[in-house]
């Protein structure tokens, strides 16, 4: 599978997408040591990279801020409100009365943690997305700088680029990964031994990361180790679009259908089970925790996907099939 069109539906990449999902939650589910080490460094990373790997250049900057809405937006805020139900009562019964910190997860980005921990990451991906159109008024080379500034700062006060609400600063930082992707759209196709160069990328930046002091915490605008971190990511994302595309072969017939439609709905998956996890520590040992976390949502997201909730629950209309899901979704959902 030497050229891939945009339009076409890649089974294997799609299965780097429930993949990259999987991995959130098992991050978010075990937050130790060993675990965030191995998950940490790409597990971000590769839906800003497989954004840019679908990205379409040309379309307004209007039709991006709309479609980020339609996909991103709207599941966001569906969620975070159905959440609130539980939270808030929640709260108020464990004697949390400050309204500042009532107020807290409106702000989104680092100000939020469980059970909103990912909902950071959908704002910065619509964010970094809108950005990018918008910069594409400009020569390539100024969004090089723009970016490369952003991972400067990053790098040397984390803490000033997370300070905006809804990771909107982190947003420039992670840019840096959709136009990795984008450049990855033009060489990675021309491999000849996919799976061989992505086993190659992925024991690579595996060895990177175990030696690697510093991994990186993306939610706080933290890359790691500088240059070490960004470079990590960006080569084990290569590494499993590579993989993915060889896995084209394989990964066919129902197995790939079922992928596909696992992948179409993520967005929900990566809203919904921190909430699921919230509920689910108090009472469960943690391997039961995750199938529990991995289940639920996913079940949840796929039903409501067939009704007239879809559009808030999965950022899909119900007429949308696995063939022709949201284009302004790409990294959770392919174009």
């Amino acid at each position: 599978m030497s050229h891939m069109a945009h339009s076409a539906r890649s089974a294997g990449i799609d299965l780097v997408r429930v993949i990259g999902i999987l991995a959130v939650i098992v991050g978010h589910v075990w937050s130790v040591e060993p675990v965030s080490r191995v998950v940490s460094p790409w597990h971000v990373p590769i839906f800003f990279f497989l954004t840019g790997w679908f990205w379409t250049a040309g379309r307004s900057l209007g039709s991006e801020v709309r479609g980020r809405w339609r996909a991103l937006g709207r599941p966001y805020l569906a969620w975070f409100l159905v959440i609130g139900l539980a939270w808030y009562p929640a709260q108020i019964a464990d004697g949390v009365h400050d309204p500042l910190e009532l107020l807290r997860p409106f702000l989104g980005g680092q100000y939020i943690g469980r059970p909103y921990t990912a909902f950071w990451f959908v704002t910065a991906l619509a964010v970094a997305a809108v950005a990018l159109r918008f910069l594409e008024r400009f020569p390539v080379w100024v969004r090089w700088v723009v970016v490369t500034a952003a991972v400067a700062v990053a790098t040397t006060a984390p803490g000033v680029l997370r300070l905006p609400p809804e990771s909107a600063g982190t947003a420039f930082a992670m840019l840096l990964f959709v136009l990795a992707g984008t450049v990855a759209r033009q060489w990675l196709p021309r491999v000849r031994r996919p799976a061989l160069v992505g086993i190659v990328c992925l024991f690579g930046g595996g060895t990177a990361v175990v030696l690697d002091s510093e991994p990186p915490v993306f939610k706080q605008a933290d890359f790691g180790t500088p240059l070490v971190g960004a470079l990590t990511a960006i080569v084990l994302c290569s590494g499993l679009v590579l993989v993915g595309l060889a896995l084209d072969r394989v990964v066919r017939g129902r197995i790939a259908a079922i992928v596909s439609r696992l992948a179409s709905v993520g967005i929900t998956v990566v809203l919904l089970h921190a909430a699921v996890i919230w509920v689910a520590v108090p009472v469960l040992p943690a391997p039961a925790v995750f199938v529990v976390a991995t289940v639920v949502p996913w079940t949840i997201a796929l039903l409501l996907d067939r009704t007239r909730f879809a559009p808030w629950a999965t950022g899909r209309t119900p007429s949308s099939s696995t063939d022709r899901p949201a284009v302004a979704q790409p990294a959770l959902v392919q174009p």
